[in-house]
């Protein structure tokens, strides 16, 4: 019984040093491109990213070449490009119609009194070391016009 305890302490400690290394692996992407604001729909898939095991693929050959994988939702997709290492070094992501947090909707509409949104989109692009940049998009009508108001993550107006 004692060495049936030993043994499951010991698989459960390297279960959890293993997990433990793939996230300090994507860490780095999780903090350039999750904010407070980051829509509830697309962390799960940031996180499905960082924790993707390109050793596992069968088309990962280990070269120091990227390797891109996809991943699709109804809503949107990640394009994620892995080094040899398996960290993300480059992602571009793009979600459409999906709920954006009520302080960019607001930021947004405050010179649209009268219109509504009727459409959203939130799109990323990241470069490891380099280059980030979370843009949210907002469709308004007033019912005769549509117009697109891009904002930042602190949701001032960028056009």
């Amino acid at each position: 019984m004692k060495n049936l305890i030993l043994v499951i302490a010991l698989l459960g400690s390297s279960l959890f040093t293993a997990a433990q290394e793939r996230t300090n692996e994507g860490a780095q992407y999780l903090r350039q491109v999750q904010t407070p604001l980051t829509p509830k729909a697309v962390v799960d898939y940031q996180i499905m990213a960082v924790e993707y095991d390109v050793a596992q693929s069968d088309l990962f050959d280990g070269r120091d070449a990227p390797f891109l994988v996809v991943f699709r939702t109804q809503k949107g997709w990640i394009e994620a490009s892995y080094d040899w290492k398996g960290e993300v070094v480059e992602a571009i992501e793009r979600f459409r119609n999906i709920a954006l947090p009520n302080r960019i909707i607001r930021s947004g509409m405050e010179s649209y009194s009268g219109w509504r949104v009727i459409g959203t989109n939130y799109y990323v692009y990241y470069v490891k070391d380099r280059r980030k940049r979370i843009i949210y998009s907002l469709l308004v009508s007033d019912g005769k016009k549509r117009k697109k108001i891009l904002l930042d993550v602190q949701g001032r107006i960028l056009n």
